[in-house]
């Protein structure tokens, strides 16, 4: 809950946001979801981080790893302001997460998903050794595409 206040910043940013199932939050919103957060630590052995700029400790974006609500195992998540993006924070937090998830969680495979159009995040996931597997629709209609990386995959 310290970084309550600069996560909201973020989940209410809509470059941000946009991408994400959830969207914009409003600051309750907000401060709920870092309570979930906060709770997946000592319930899962793993969760989220944020991510700073180590010079200014500006915070620029949030990741770690989730359950999937979708059946699908444990999920790579990542959410960068705009300014950020591009400056290799996201292979530098998949690589870190992918790490952690298979030598301290002992976990066999980690799952990514993004949207179709974002080519960029696409990128960073394949950059640190995701493989796209499938594209498929949800029942609400929108588009998706997982990734995947297991512990036997080279790093």
């Amino acid at each position: 809950m310290a970084d309550a206040d600069r996560l909201a910043v973020l989940h209410a940013d809509e470059r941000v946001m946009s991408l994400l199932k959830h969207g914009v939050l409003t600051r309750a919103e907000s401060d709920a979801l870092v309570a979930d957060y906060e709770a997946e630590w000592p319930a899962l052995g793993f969760g989220s981080w944020t991510i700073s700029e180590c010079e200014t400790g500006r915070l620029v974006g949030l990741g770690g790893l989730r359950v999937h609500d979708g059946g699908l195992g444990v999920a790579l998540r990542a959410a960068f302001i705009p300014e950020a993006q591009g400056l290799g924070y996201g292979p530098e937090l998949g690589r870190a997460a992918l790490a952690f998830a298979f030598d301290v969680v002992g976990l066999d495979r980690v799952v990514a998903i993004t949207r179709p159009g974002n080519v960029p995040g696409q990128r960073s996931l394949e950059k640190f050794g995701m493989r796209r597997e499938r594209e498929w629709t949800r029942d609400d209609g929108r588009a998706l595409v997982l990734y995947a990386a297991t512990r036997d995959m080279p790093r």
